[in-house]
């Protein structure tokens, strides 16, 4: 591991405008209702930068950033539409409003505001009705190029967006960024971003402010099997999500076998954590390949006792999916998900148009098993999730969902789900870390 380690080494002042905090004002009133699918699941790439130069801006003073915490909408993009990580950034605080505003190709982008507490960036923004195209989404992360305070960056990031149009055809969404903190000159910086999707060229500067406390601990344990070798790094404790560091060293010939390997985190108590991101890097030599992965799971309030990292790879047959589908009766119901195990549906509470759904998972991925519910009508319409199912406190494999019922009152409803393969976990990659016996990192 020696030779891995060495090729690791080398390697404005300005208040919201009147007419801005009025648009976002009265875009963000429609946000709780009506959702829709989100464009995009976050997914973290690998992206080189190309050069850019955008004249640097001065970053919001202190007093500034106090009056600008004061107003009524902030982080409410992040607390309405996403994810667990950014509602919890949203509640702490920790976000920063922006209100910069930019016209591309016809179409009116609001940049609402940023969260960063030293994990990700994220950045909440809207696009006028009267502009959205419905493509936009997808075009509006084409062939961008970030700079930190003007200067283009040397390695990769990572990017990704999802969001929901609003009941007046607005489009709220969540730009995020995973940038190599070796590039990020300290707590505060100006993130460039610059597109030239074809005929929409545009680039605006944004203040980023780092908030919020982190604890990161050293874990330095290798695990391996006898094609491939897990060095596990670090773990680091942020508001808003917990990050596992790790470098996998494999031959080069054998890296299709393990193009499918994902990460199950599972705590003291044996509670399941919520992946949210994770991507990597990495490259070659002599046939073999290094990358080097972070992987992003729900944030906890306290550090545990210890966490267990278990590796497993997804069944990649070409299988038509079985669906399980119960009429609900009122009373408890237990679908077969397969390999996976089982669900219990235990109770379902009808408000207005959303139906809240407490169920009890029974397998070996809680938290994909109860992601793996829906609801239909009678006619087979599905209606989906809202957000990432919620662990009851307390508990370990109870979980609640929220659906929307668009469409009016529904006679008759029925619970559904697939079968799927259960996990193939690769026992000898596996780690458990004590973090009660580990170096906290300074």
């Amino acid at each position: 591991m020696d030779r891995w380690e060495k090729e690791l080494k080398s390697k404005v002042n300005r208040t919201m405008p009147t007419v801005v905090d009025e648009r976002i004002q009265e875009s963000l009133n429609q946000l709780p209702r009506k959702r829709r699918p989100h464009i995009f699941s976050y997914v973290a790439i690998a992206i080189i930068a190309s050069i850019l130069f955008i004249v640097s801006a001065s970053l919001i003073s202190p007093t500034v950033a106090d009056t600008i915490k004061s107003v009524p909408v902030i982080g409410s993009i992040f607390s309405m539409i996403g994810d667990i990580s950014e509602q919890k950034g949203s509640e702490k605080e920790l976000t920063t409003l922006l209100g910069e505003e930019i016209e591309v190709g016809g179409q009116t982008i609001i940049f609402t505001e940023s969260l960063y507490d030293g994990s990700t960036i994220h950045i909440g923004y809207l696009i006028e009705s009267e502009t959205v195209d419905g493509v936009f989404g997808e075009e509006f992360f084409y062939n961008l190029q970030l700079t930190i305070d003007g200067k283009s960056l040397t390695y990769g990031y990572g990017m990704g967006q999802r969001g929901d149009f609003l009941e007046n055809g607005d489009y709220a969404g969540i730009f995020t960024i995973d940038i190599d903190k070796d590039e990020l000159p300290g707590d505060q910086f100006m993130l460039g971003i610059h597109s030239r999707y074809e005929n929409k060229d545009w680039e605006i500067a944004l203040p980023i402010v780092l908030q919020g406390e982190n604890q990161s601990f050293l874990v330095n344990q290798t695990k391996g099997m006898k094609d491939l070798v897990m060095h596990y790094d670090k773990i680091t404790f942020f508001p808003t999500s917990t990050e596992i560091d790790f470098r996998v060293v494999m031959d080069e010939d054998i890296s299709d076998k393990y193009m499918n390997m994902d990460y199950q985190v599972v705590d003291n108590d044996g509670r399941i954590l919520q992946p949210l991101s994770g991507g990597g890097d990495g490259g070659n030599e002599n046939g073999q390949i290094l990358w080097t992965f972070k992987h992003y799971f729900e944030p906890l309030e306290n550090v545990p006792k210890s966490l267990t990292v278990k590796p497993f790879l997804y069944n990649t047959e070409e299988t038509e999916l079985e669906i399980v589908r119960e009429k609900w009766e009122g009373k408890e119901i237990t679908l077969s998900q397969g390999e996976i195990g089982q669900v219990k549906i235990l109770d379902v509470v009808k408000k207005d148009d959303v139906a809240t759904i407490t169920l009890e998972t029974d397998g070996t991925d809680a938290y994909q098993q109860a992601n793996n519910v829906w609801i239909e009508d009678q006619d087979g319409t599905g209606y989906f999730n809202d957000q990432a199912p919620k662990l009851v406190d307390g508990t370990n494999n109870k979980y609640q969902i929220t659906a929307k019922l668009e469409g009016g009152v529904i006679d008759e409803l029925y619970f559904s789900t697939s079968k799927l393969h259960a996990p193939n976990f690769l026992e000898e990659l596996e780690v458990t870390i004590d973090l009660t016996g580990v170096e906290e990192e300074k």
